[in-house]
């Protein structure tokens, strides 16, 4: 097949560059939108339920930005996350007392327009969490939030981490605007620590690619997050999906337990994401119970963790953030460890699998 205009073809892949550029990229978010963040929290502030939609990676970051803002609204502010499809075909009951917040790289899927479509013919608030430079069909949102360039990786990397950067910037700021937690301004200024924390993560870089060499060769790899973080299980296994076609999967940490452990074996790499919070001490478990199976395990930990470190095969220590901004900094070594997966695995990160032609032949049977 005819690869796309601009393709490359070795190290370092597009996907690799927008990896990289993420700590400035974030910070960047945090500059450059702090006055409009306050402005969109001010109008949701006054709506009876806020909807969060999104599909594909998109879908990932409503699924963290959905704890968010939880944690900031105040009793009278309902929030639900919507994957864009369900969103249509089962929509809630909208009106002008509503906002709906659409997550949209590109602009161009069409159930994410169909969201925005459905809410503005309600007369719900609308807010696109975009790229610089969407499709046509997203500008119809009141309020439109920029983050970087569309993408010229398939696999979305960049994109995501500064639309949660903006979603954090609004969550914390609807915090400050109802004025229902003393402990709102301390979690908002701790932003301000992500971008540096995901320098640290690009800086290591080479450890992470070490494990994606070391078990590189698994027939499958188990993701694991809880909470906050559930999203980002997901996510690294849709991304694996994506530039390598392993069989993977992302899980929440008590939900493997409930049957799918019964498919780890020593053929696994089970990855834990796992900050201090309150699925921690299911990791321990989890780690112990995959050592039974064979299974090795990497841990992605705070800085000073001594526990799930020991029990780990392998480690990655992050600086400490709060748990709920710990998902900005958490999907990097992820990234990274899909991208050095497809290198060692001799696939082309960028393509979304249309190298491929059987891929491609099936790819003329669907639109997005």
């Amino acid at each position: 097949m005819t690869l796309p205009q601009e393709t490359r073809q070795g190290h370092p892949y597009f996907m690799y560059d927008a990896i990289a550029g993420q700590p400035e990229a974030m910070a960047l978010m945090l500059e450059r939108h702090a006055h409009a963040a306050a402005e969109v929290a001010a109008q949701l502030a006054s709506r009876r339920n806020i909807y969060i939609v999104g599909i594909g990676t998109s879908w990932h970051a409503v699924l963290v930005a959905e704890h968010w803002f939880r944690r900031f609204a105040g009793p009278g502010v309902q929030v639900q996350g919507w994957h864009s499809f369900e969103f249509c075909g089962y929509p809630p009951s909208l009106g002008p007392e509503d906002a709906v917040i659409i997550i949209s790289h590109r602009g161009t899927k069409t159930y994410s327009f169909l969201a925005l479509e459905l809410a503005r013919e309600r007369g719900a608030f609308t807010v696109a969490v975009t790229s610089t430079d969407p499709g046509p069909r997203l500008h119809g949102a009141e309020v439109s939030l920029h983050t970087v360039a569309p993408e010229r990786s398939s696999a979305f990397t960049i994109s995501y981490t500064t639309a949660l950067t903006v979603l954090a910037m609004v969550a914390s700021e609807l915090g400050a605007a109802l004025g229902n937690d003393s402990e709102t301004a301390q979690l908002k200024d701790r932003l301000l620590d992500v971008p540096g924390a995901v320098a640290d993560v690009v800086d290591r870089e080479e450890a992470i690619a070490d494990v994606a060499r070391k078990y590189g060769d698994r027939q499958r790899f188990i993701s694991v997050g809880w909470g906050p973080n559930t999203g980002n299980a997901y996510e690294v296994a849709l991304k694996i999906k994506e530039t390598s076609a392993s069989d993977c999967e992302g899980l929440q940490v008590e939900q493997l337990l409930h049957g799918p452990f019964c498919s780890v074996d020593d053929r696994c790499l089970v990855t834990l994401i796992a900050p201090p919070g309150p699925g921690y001490e299911r990791t321990l478990d989890i780690a112990r119970a995959s050592a039974a199976a064979g299974a090795p395990v990497w841990a992605l930990v705070q800085e000073g963790d001594e526990e799930l470190s020991a029990l780990a095969t392998n480690s990655f220590a992050m600086r400490p953030l709060p748990e709920l901004w710990s998902p900005l900094a958490a999907v990097v070594p992820l990234q990274l460890f899909t991208y050095h997966l497809a290198l060692h695995r001799g696939r082309h990160p960028d393509l979304f699998q249309q190298d491929n032609p059987m891929q491609a032949a099936a790819r003329a049977h669907y639109n997005l």
